[in-house]
């Protein structure tokens, strides 16, 4: 009897500390969740912070800046050919320099800016403008103005092919077919440079200059009847020159 009711007790006990254990497990069980819980709503709180502060960057980021209107850039580009105009190349330059940091693609302000340093005699930096200049458009002026930068810092085939390629977009100036002549003179290129005085010389007939370098070419190669033709148009310009007039004898 007494056996049994041992038996019953340590049974209660067994039971009880079961129960006990099954406790202590749901607690730990709660409290791992409750920990997972809280930790992945401080997760879900660092993104909310961390996307708000992506938005208020933006925000500030999507202000209005304020931009120079075309009018600006009008006024801002006019002032810089006044004072071109006046000589006043410092001042030009700084102005048209405001024009490019608008609108660094403003065809007016990159001429003017080229000009200005032909002007002050800065010819790399001219040719750095006209070389912009014929990559944003091809134009014969930007071309004929790249032969001359190049031209004055002495290279003479590259100045050639700038001035031709000005030629074949616009044949309608003596004066690019007399800048092509010098260039091929100094190349030592008889045949090209008579070829391109003449052309200048039909284009503008009463220059007296490019008639007397026709003269000239006609005098070196041995082209008689063709300086002597030359001569009579030079002397129906200026019937008084006195050398002229020895040349047609």
């Amino acid at each position: 009897m007494f056996f049994i009711k041992l038996l019953i007790v340590i049974g209660g006990f067994v039971f009880l500390g079961f129960v006990f254990v099954r406790r202590l497990l749901l607690l730990l069980t709660q409290n791992k969740m409750q920990a997972k819980l809280e930790e992945e709503e401080r997760r879900l709180q660092d993104i909310d912070n961390k996307t708000q502060t992506v938005e208020e960057t933006d925000d500030t980021h999507s202000a209005p800046v304020k931009i120079a209107k075309g009018d600006d850039i009008r006024k801002i580009f006019k002032k810089g050919e006044v004072l071109f105009s006046r000589k006043d190349f410092a001042a030009a330059e700084q102005t048209f320099i405001n024009v490019l940091s608008i609108d660094e693609t403003h065809l007016d302000a990159n001429l003017h800016l080229g000009l200005v340093y032909l002007e002050i005699e800065n010819y790399p930096k001219a040719e750095f403008f006209f070389h912009k200049l014929v990559n944003l458009k091809k134009d014969p002026v930007y071309y004929g103005n790249l032969g001359l930068a190049l031209y004055r810092q002495g290279r003479l085939l590259e100045a050639a092919e700038a001035y031709e390629n000005a030629l074949s977009m616009d044949d309608n100036r003596a004066a690019r077919f007399a800048n092509l002549a010098h260039v091929y003179r100094e190349l030592n290129n008889d045949e090209k440079a008579l070829h391109n005085f003449e052309k200048a010389s039909r284009k503008s007939p009463r220059n007296k200059d490019y008639l007397w370098a026709t003269i000239e070419y006609y005098k070196k190669l041995g082209l008689p009847d063709e300086l002597h033709s030359a001569a009579k148009r030079l002397l129906e310009l200026d019937p008084y020159n006195q050398e002229v007039k020895k040349l047609m004898e």
